[in-house]
């Protein structure tokens, strides 16, 4: 375990050049590093900043708001020192002010929606951290779990009965908790995204923040939910997620499966790994302007601080905290 956050910098730093990519000598900053990237290398670095930062438990942010540039600021677990890693796809002094223009207006459009999906394994955390975060925000907050939403879809309701009676006949007895929805995830994601028009209306209309309990991405994940069984993406996941929605920002939460296990025994520790590594390999598959990973093993104030101030930085909270 590192505890030190100039090695964790180091451990990153290391990385880069065997990568063989390309400093910007453009800051004098402490814990400040900018690099030049081809395209191809992008998720190969992002993938072992999750790797190191994860099995040291380190929260991290990625920002991409900016064209052709994905800053990784690292935050220190023991005070506010924090490391940022900036990442060019094209050198700055070559991008090109229209493709800059039209990249910000996409940005633009996600930021207004501020729909914020929460993703992590029950016992997690989510429903501790994310109410010390509201209770620090004046923003107008509409919050929901997303089984919920599903459940209460009309195209749910009518199928799901007649879904459960032929699964009891097959299986000769009731199913299991969860199991139609995994079983029947195709059914759980349409009904989702028929809710997505009324979120639309919340943010853009009533001007509300969206919070997400849970996302369509457990639904690309099969037996999520069977402790006995082994969790693994769903063959057509690269399919299905081109029509999952794109979000500005994607808050993933996580802990030691010591911890989470400890709070609540809903999945095997193998799979708590898995649910880690197939959430951020659906992350790089279809990047959110903004992703947050917060390890929850930590110390609760800091995880908090920690989302507020991607949120200030990534101008979804408006608000200005002490």
């Amino acid at each position: 375990m590192i505890n030190d956050i100039n090695k964790i910098a180091q451990v990153i730093c290391d990385f880069c050049i065997i990568q063989k990519l390309k400093p910007i000598m453009e800051t004098k900053k402490d814990l400040s590093y900018c690099y030049y990237i081809n395209e191809d290398k992008v998720n190969v670095v992002l993938q072992n900043t999750f790797d190191t930062c994860s099995s040291n438990e380190y929260c991290f942010s990625i920002f991409r708001d900016k064209y052709a540039q994905i800053k990784v600021i690292i935050f220190d677990k023991y005070d506010g020192q924090n490391l940022e890693i900036v990442l060019f796809t094209q050198m700055p002094n070559e991008i090109i002010s229209r493709d800059e223009k039209k990249y910000s207006k996409k940005v633009d459009f996600l930021r207004k929606l501020k729909i914020i999906p929460v993703i992590g394994p029950d016992g997690v955390g989510k429903t501790t951290l994310l109410t010390q975060v509201m209770d620090r925000t004046s923003q107008k907050i509409f919050y929901k779990r997303f089984k919920k939403i599903v459940r209460r879809s009309i195209i749910y309701n009518i199928l799901q009965p007649i879904n459960k009676y032929f699964l009891t006949k097959k299986f000769g007895k009731k199913p299991e908790k969860d199991q139609h929805d995994d079983i029947h995830y195709f059914l759980v994601i349409c009904a989702g995204l028929g809710y997505y028009p009324y979120l639309f209306y919340k943010s853009l209309i009533k001007n509300n923040t969206i919070i997400l309990d849970r996302f369509f991405y457990d639904y690309l994940l099969k037996n999520i939910s069977f402790m006995e069984k082994e969790t693994y993406l769903r063959e057509n996941w690269k399919f299905l997620l081109q029509f999952i929605p794109k979000s500005y920002w994607i808050m993933h939460l996580d802990a030691n499966s010591e911890i989470i296990l400890s709070r609540k025994e809903e999945l095997s520790s193998d799979d708590i790994d898995k649910y880690r590594e197939l959430n951020f390999t659906l992350y790089l598959n279809k990047p959110s302007v903004v992703y947050s990973y917060i390890n929850t093993g930590i110390n609760v104030e800091k995880c908090r601080d920690v989302l507020l101030y991607t949120g200030l930085n990534s101008k979804v909270f408006n608000d200005k905290f002490d």
